[in-house]
C-alpha cells in the first residue's frame, strides 16, 4: 500500500511540474510574441524623417545606405551628423597616434600585437572619414553654411598632414598599405580610375570608327549630299565621346545628377553667348536635311558667285572666279536667298537681242535660229525657242533661248553673245540703242495753225 502510494505522489509531483514548466514556456512564449508584435507596431509607426537621422549617425550605416537618407535631411541636421561624424574621426586618430607612441616603449614581443590593435582601429577609421566625407559634400550641395563647410573641408585636407609629421614612417606605410587594400579605399579608387580611363579609350575608338563607317555610308547612299556626309558622322562622334565622359564620371564615383545640371547650366550661359554660332550650326543640319548644294557645285549667294570647296556645320567656304576664298556663315545661307547654278545636268541660255523697231523681225529670228542650229554645244531636246519678248522704249527685244549642257553654260552664253550680234548686223540689223527724238514747234508754225 505504502509503495502505491509513494507511485502516486511521484506520479503527481511530475505532473505538476509539467504542467509547471507548460504554463511558464506558454507564458514566456506569449510574452515575446507580444513584445515583438509591440516593436513592429513601433517600428511602423516610426517617424521616416527620425529614422533617417538616426541611420545617418549610426556609426555602423555603410556608405551608399548613408547616402540614400542624407537626401530627406535639411542644413542643420547635416551640421549636427558632421561634427558627429568628425569627433569619431578626431577619436580613432588620437587612439592611432596613442598606440604609435606606446611602440617606442613596449617591448618587443607586445609589438606585433599592439600593431594589429593600430591597424584594426584604422579600419575602422577608413569608414569613419569615408562617410564623414560623404556628410560633409552633402551640406556642401545643400548650401550649408560657408564656416561650416570650411571647418569640415580644412579638417579633410589638413588632417593627412598632421598624421604624417606626428607618426613613424614604419607605421604611415602598414596604414597606407592597408587602406590601399581596403575596399573603401586605394583599390577602389585605383579599379574607378582604371575604369574610367578604359571607357574613354573605348568611347574614343568607337566614336571613330562609327563616324568613318557613317560618313563612308551617307556618301555611298548620297553621293551629292556632301552635307551629309560631313556633319553626320562628327554628330555621332562627339555624342559618343560626351556619352563615354559621362560613364567614366560615374565609374569615378561622381554624382551624374549634379554633374549634368552643372553641365546644363554652363550649356545655357555659352549657347546665349555664342548664339551666333550655335544659329549656324543649326543652319548646317538645316541646309543638310535639304541639300540644296554639295560639294563642287557652282551656287550664288548674296551675289557672290562661286564653287564651292568645303562644307561643315559652321560655314561654306566658296571659291570666287577670280580665285578668291569667301566664307558664308550657314546661318546667313539658310537665312537668305541661294541658287544653285550646277545642280541640274541641263540648262537654258538666255540671250536677248534688241533689234530697232524699222528692222526685219522675222529675218532677226531666223538670223539666231541658224546660229543655234550651227552650234554643236546646243542641245535638240528641249527645243530652242526664238521670240519677241518685249517692246522696249527704243527697241524690239527678241529673245533668243537655247538648252546646253551645264558644263558649256558660260561657254555658250558668251559665245553666241559674240556671234548673234555680228550675224545680225551683217544682214543689216543693227543692235538698237537707247535714242531721243525732240521735235522743235516755231512760233510761225503755231501762228499759222491758229
Amino acid at each position: 500500500m505504502s509503495e502505491y502510494m509513494t507511485q502516486f505522489n511521484l506520479w503527481n509531483v511530475a505532473r505538476t511540474t509539467a504542467s509547471i514548466v507548460a504554463s511558464v514556456l506558454s507564458f514566456a512564449l506569449l510574452s515575446s510574441l507580444f513584445i515583438e508584435e509591440a516593436r513592429a507596431q513601433q517600428l511602423d509607426h516610426l517617424d521616416p524623417y527620425q529614422h533617417s537621422i538616426s541611420i545617418s549617425s549610426d556609426p555602423s550605416v555603410h556608405e551608399k545606405v548613408l547616402a540614400r537618407h542624407l537626401v530627406a535631411l535639411g542644413v542643420e541636421d547635416l551640421t549636427e551628423i558632421a561634427d558627429i561624424w568628425q569627433r569619431r574621426v578626431q577619436t580613432n586618430l588620437a587612439r592611432i597616434a596613442q598606440g604609435v607612441t606606446r611602440l617606442e616603449t613596449v617591448a618587443d614581443d607586445q609589438v606585433p600585437e599592439l600593431v594589429a590593435e593600430i591597424k584594426a582601429v584604422n579600419q575602422e577609421n577608413i569608414g569613419y572619414f569615408q562617410n564623414y566625407m560623404i556628410v560633409v559634400y552633402a551640406l556642401a550641395r545643400k548650401g550649408g553654411p560657408e564656416e561650416e563647410v570650411k571647418k569640415h573641408e580644412d579638417f579633410i585636407r589638413g588632417f593627412i598632414g598632421e598624421l604624417m609629421l606626428s607618426y613613424q614612417w614604419a607605421t604611415i606605410a602598414h596604414l597606407s598599405w592597408d587602406w590601399v587594400r581596403s575596399g573603401k579605399g586605394g583599390l577602389r579608387a585605383l579599379s574607378g580610375l582604371f575604369q574610367a580611363i578604359a571607357v574613354l579609350i573605348a568611347a574614343f575608338i568607337l566614336g571613330s570608327i562609327l563616324k568613318r563607317v557613317s560618313g563612308r555610308w551617307l556618301r555611298n547612299r548620297d553621293e551629292e549630299n556632301e552635307i551629309a556626309a560631313v556633319v553626320v558622322p562628327n554628330v555621332v562622334r562627339w555624342g559618343i565621346l560626351l556619352l563615354g565622359f559621362l560613364l567614366a564620371l560615374w565609374g569615378l564615383g561622381v554624382n551624374i545628377g549634379v554633374t549634368t545640371a552643372v553641365i546644363g547650366g554652363f550649356g545655357f550661359l555659352i549657347a546665349f553667348m555664342m548664339q551666333n554660332l550655335f544659329q549656324s550650326v543649326i543652319g548646317g543640319f538645316l541646309l543638310q536635311a535639304t541639300n540644296p548644294y554639295s560639294k563642287g557645285d557652282v551656287i550664288s549667294i548674296n551675289q557672290i558667285v562661286g564653287t564651292v570647296i568645303d562644307v561643315n556645320v559652321i560655314s561654306t567656304k566658296l571659291r570666287t572666279f577670280d580665285n578668291r576664298l569667301v566664307q558664308i556663315p550657314n546661318q546667313s545661307i539658310w537665312q537668305g536667298s541661294m541658287e544653285n547654278l550646277t545642280k541640274y545636268r541641263v540648262r537654258r541660255v538666255d540671250l536677248v537681242f534688241g533689234i530697232g523697231y524699222k528692222d526685219d523681225i522675222e529675218s532677226a529670228k531666223a538670223t539666231l535660229y541658224e546660229m543655234v542650229e550651227e552650234d554643236k554645244r546646243c542641245l535638240k531636246s528641249p527645243e530652242t525657242r526664238v521670240f519677241v519678248g518685249e517692246l522696249g522704249p527704243s527697241s524690239v527685244n527678241v529673245f533668243c533661248r537655247p538648252w546646253v549642257r551645264t558644263d558649256d553654260y558660260w561657254d555658250v552664253l558668251w559665245d553666241l553673245t559674240e556671234i548673234g550680234k555680228t550675224r545680225l548686223q551683217n544682214k543689216g540689223i543693227f543692235i538698237a540703242y537707247p535714242q531721243m527724238d525732240v521735235h522743235v514747234h516755231t512760233g510761225d508754225e503755231t501762228s499759222s495753225a491758229d
